[in-house]
Parts: C-alpha cells; sequence; structure tokens
C-alpha cells in the first residue's frame, strides 16, 4: 500500500510517500480502506518537533474515513467509518483502528473526516463552557476547523460570538500581536486555542464569573494566565485536553456530532484536497494558515 512515512522532524520535506505492508488487524480491531485522511494543525507541530511524537520512521497521521474491509464484527465490512488514531497510521491507503465510530449513509467521505474530530471537539468544548443564549462569546481561529464548528454552535444557541482568525478572515485579526485590546468587554465564554504569554491579557475583557476554556496551542506555546487576574473578577480557567477530553469526552459525542452534519445542523468546515502525493503542499497548506477550515488528503 502507498504509505506517508514521517522521518524525522522538520519542515514538510520530512514526509514521503513509500510502499509500505498492509497493517495486519488484532483481535477487536477493524481494518480501514481510507477514502479521506484528516490534516489537522497539531500534525504539523508534531512533524516539526514542536509537540511529541511517535519514533521515525514511521506512517504518520491519526484522523481517516474509511470504509470497514476486516473485522470481529461480521456486520460492519462495508460500512464506512472515522477514526482517530492515537498511535499514528492515518496517512495510509489502509490503517487499522480499535477506536472508530460509524458514519451516517449522507456524509461522503471528505466531509466526515472534515467533521468527525474538529466537530466532536466543538461539541464537548461546548458543553463544557455551558454557552447560554444572550452571553458573549469569542471563538479564537474561528476560521479553522474547530473554531468554525464552535462558531456555527454558539451562534445556534443564541450566543453573540466575537471571531478572531489571520489573514484579514475575521473582524479581529490576531496576527496582530496587540489584537486582545481590540476584544470588547463584557465577553463571557472564551475558547482559547492561540495560547502563549500574553493570553493572560484577555481575563481584564471578560465579565465578572466568565469562562476561559484553554485547548489549543496554536502559537506553539502554553497559555499564561495571572492567578490574580483570575481571583479578581471570579473567572473560571478550564483547561481542555489529555486523555479526558481527546479520549473520552471527545470521543463520547462523536456520533452526535456526525449526526449534527448529517441532519444539517452543522455545515462542514473544509478548506480543500489534496492526493496523498502532495502530502507536502497539504501541511505548507495548513502552515500558511491562509484557508478556512480543514485540509483533506484522498489517497
Amino acid at each position: 500500500m502507498r504509505a506517508v512515512v514521517q522521518h524525522g522532524t522538520g519542515g514538510p520535506d520530512v514526509l514521503e510517500v513509500e510502499e509500505r505492508p498492509e497493517p495486519t488487524r488484532n483481535p477487536g480491531e477493524v481494518l480501514i480502506r481510507t477514502e479521506a485522511i484528516g490534516v489537522p494543525f497539531y500534525e504539523t507541530q508534531m512533524r516539526a518537533g514542536l509537540i511529541p511524537a511517535g519514533p521515525a520512521p514511521a506512517v504518520f497521521g491519526h484522523e481517516a474515513a474509511g470504509i470497514v474491509v476486516e473485522a470481529d464484527d461480521p456486520s460492519l465490512p462495508g460500512k464506512r467509518v472515522v477514526t482517530m488514531s492515537y498511535t499514528g497510521g492515518a496517512y495510509a491507503e489502509f490503517v487499522a483502528a480499535s477506536q472508530y465510530t460509524l458514519v451516517p449513509d449522507a456524509i461522503p467521505p471528505v466531509e466526515a473526516v472534515a467533521a468527525a474530530v474538529p466537530a466532536s471537539m466543538a461539541l464537548a468544548l461546548m458543553d463544557a463552557a455551558d454557552v447560554k443564549a444572550g452571553e458573549t462569546v469569542l471563538v479564537e481561529a474561528a476560521s479553522g476547523a474547530i473554531g468554525g464548528y464552535l462558531a456555527q454552535l454558539a451562534g445556534q444557541k443564541g450566543a453573540h460570538v466575537v471571531k478572531t482568525a489571520g489573514k484579514g478572515k475575521a473582524d479581529i485579526d490576531h496576527d496582530d500581536p496587540d489584537w486582545r485590546q481590540r476584544v470588547p468587554d463584557g465577553i463571557d465564554v472564551v475558547f482559547e486555542s492561540i495560547g502563549g504569554p500574553r493570553a493572560g491579557e484577555l481575563t481584564a475583557k471578560l465579565a465578572p464569573h466568565g469562562r476561559i476554556l484553554a485547548y489549543g496551542l496554536l502559537s506553539g506555546e502554553l497559555p499564561a494566565f495571572p492567578v490574580a487576574g483570575l481571583i479578581g473578577r471570579g473567572l473560571t480557567l478550564i483547561g481542555f485536553g489529555g486523555p479526558d477530553a481527546y479520549g473520552k469526552r471527545v470521543s463520547a459525542v462523536r456520533a452526535e456530532a456526525l449526526g449534527l452534519v448529517a441532519d444539517g445542523t452543522l455545515t462542514p468546515v473544509l478548506d480543500r484536497t489534496y492526493p496523498l502525493a502532495d502530502v507536502a503542499a497539504a501541511h505548507a497548506r495548513v502552515e500558511s494558515r491562509e484557508g478556512a477550515g480543514k485540509v483533506v488528503l484522498v489517497p
């Protein structure tokens, strides 16, 4: 099978398309013939060595949609599923997975992988934030995959949504280092995905008893929030990551998120597709932050 193998850390050129044996399915796993592969921003950070990844060389990638070809359950072959593989291996024509979610018939594979992880992440974040009608919500990186779904869900809740994005794609351009000074006062909920030492400046913009949900590292740095700024305004800071968020809370709502896409409640947030051979261009596109939504590879 064709697969993308990571050779060390660095630029997109450390990813090379090679011939590899098909993975062997273990008991309890399904073997999936991939139809679409997600390229999230965090994978570009893993490839660059900014966040930990597994040993190299190895088949790269974590998010895929495709058709089950082998399974313990005889009813599964022929059905479309999505998987989030924590051990890698998704950038390939076949992937073995222990965790998977059935995809509604109404969702094509590209849209399924564009929604599976980011839409379920957004849904889990919304549940944790307990956003209410009439509240004001700040969505950082609203042109990204997760941010795009957060903006949709918050708007459907009846919240007023304030968006940031780079490249002039929102009212607040977060490429400007002083963008936080242009955030209006009285924010009830912040979905914080940028991070960095200046994240704490947002505490002055929140309404008393507001909530901050920190879940991303687009800047490559952890967000810094001074305790005095939190205590003085009665703010709640929720760190949303690790096995509890990704392994349990997010996967628990994946079927619900896909259902919202299937019935038209959520619009898939998709930027563009690339053939598997153009994986370097796909990573460069994600890193450029010029697009809006999910970049997807098609084997």
